[in-house]
């Protein structure tokens, strides 16, 4: 027989051999049984550790160390409610830069949709006419020796609103005028029609504050704005709003139509002007009356219920501050408190009305203070121009 090439015959055998599956060897089976039996070793040793448990309770373990909960929670801030207009950005980031100051959550001061005013601030920036009424949902704190009145214009110091300058520091204040529009090349010293018939020029329209609107028409007859008592407001009140029937809108909406040419008169605060000289194409002048005119001031308070109260007494001092009370007619369009008297625009480069109308200009102190009357008293008007609690006023 003839052997195939390139096989010896001796090795036939042993190549046939080789390529045998060697899973049909007895010894290929040896590491699957091993494995298998060391899982169901595995297996009976679990279930017999809990068979055998001891009942005796485990000893407590620690508990899991937990992240601090300040990383899920925001930074703490100062909360600020204010109104008109805001205090600029810059002045906020340079408190706030302070070592160890909060940062300053500014919020537009205005009544929640139930009626009710917030009273989860730190620091109140408002009119004076509202910080009467806010207070009585939101008790201030005395500010005496926390925040200084030095430096403060002594005629600004007196406040018919808290007689013995205690919850409130006046911050800034703004002039309210009449302000026109004129043709073009027109002086700006505009010659005003006759103070009784200010509400009936042409193309007039007014800021819907009736309070505002009552003593600004008393004031154009050349009368005290804060004297006579509640008898004499309630009746400037009823005569401005028949006279103006119609004519009555909001600030904003007054402003805008000076600015786009449907109002041609109005009579709204010195800050409009300042913030935007050139509105209405520049031709917007204002004026006073002859009488002088009102002067409607900001206040700063703090609330009792605080949590932040030293934060926020330094804010305060921080508005006070003579850099900032310098920059604010500038920045925000009213006259600082930080001034000396017959100086509160010193420095301006805005045209100002001309002639004494400042030091005729009287502050809106309306509501009248309550006098606390512990017994039975006649009551009748006065012409006191102090009230009978106490406080300054500035003089005619």
């Amino acid at each position: 027989m003839r052997q195939p090439c390139g096989f010896p015959a001796d090795n036939l055998s042993e190549k046939v051999e080789s390529v045998e599956p060697k899973e049909n060897k007895p010894e290929s089976r040896m590491p699957g049984l091993i494995g298998l039996g060391l899982l169901v070793a595995v297996g009976l040793g679990f279930g017999l550790g809990q068979w055998l448990k001891p009942t005796v309770s485990e000893p407590d373990r620690l508990p899991m160390p937990s992240a601090p909960s300040s990383i899920f929670q925001p930074p703490s801030k100062l909360v600020v409610y204010q109104e008109g207009p805001a205090i600029p950005q810059l002045w906020l980031d340079t408190f706030s830069s302070g070592a160890g100051y909060l940062k300053v959550d500014l919020r537009v001061l205005a009544r929640n949709a139930d009626g009710t005013w917030p009273s989860d601030g730190d620091v109140y920036l408002l009119k004076a006419r509202s910080f009467s009424e806010l207070g009585k949902s939101v008790p201030w704190a005395d500010l005496t020796g926390k925040v200084s009145l030095e430096g403060v214009n002594p005629v600004y110091r007196g406040q018919a609103f808290d007689p013995r300058g205690l919850q409130s520091r006046p911050w800034r204040i703004s002039p309210w005028f009449f302000m026109k529009r004129v043709a073009a090349g027109t002086n700006p010293k505009v010659a005003m029609a006759p103070v009784l018939r200010w509400a009936s020029e042409p193309e007039a329209i007014f800021p819907e504050d009736t309070d505002l609107m009552a003593a600004i028409w008393i004031k154009s007859q050349n009368r005290s704005v804060n004297l006579g008592g509640e008898s004499v407001r309630t009746i400037a009140k009823k005569q401005v709003e028949a006279s103006l029937v119609g004519k009555l809108a909001t600030e904003e909406e007054c402003w805008n139509g000076l600015k786009d040419g449907r109002v041609n008169f109005s009579y709204l605060p010195s800050w409009r002007l300042i913030l935007d000289p050139q509105a209405g194409g520049g031709l917007i002048r204002w004026s006073a009356l002859l009488t002088g005119t009102l002067v409607d001031f900001e206040v700063m308070a703090v609330p009792e219920s605080s949590s932040r109260k030293e934060m926020a007494y330094r804010f305060c001092e921080f508005l006070l501050a003579p850099s900032q009370q310098a920059a604010l007619l500038g920045a925000t369009g009213f006259f600082p408190v930080h001034s000396k008297p017959g100086m509160e625009w010193a420095g301006s480069t805005f045209l100002m009305p001309a002639g004494p109308w400042f030091d005729r200009s009287e502050f809106i102190l309306w509501p009248y203070p309550q006098v606390a009357v512990t017994s039975t008293q006649p009551t009748s008007e006065t012409n006191a121009v102090v009230p009978a609690i106490g406080g300054e006023q500035k003089s005619e």
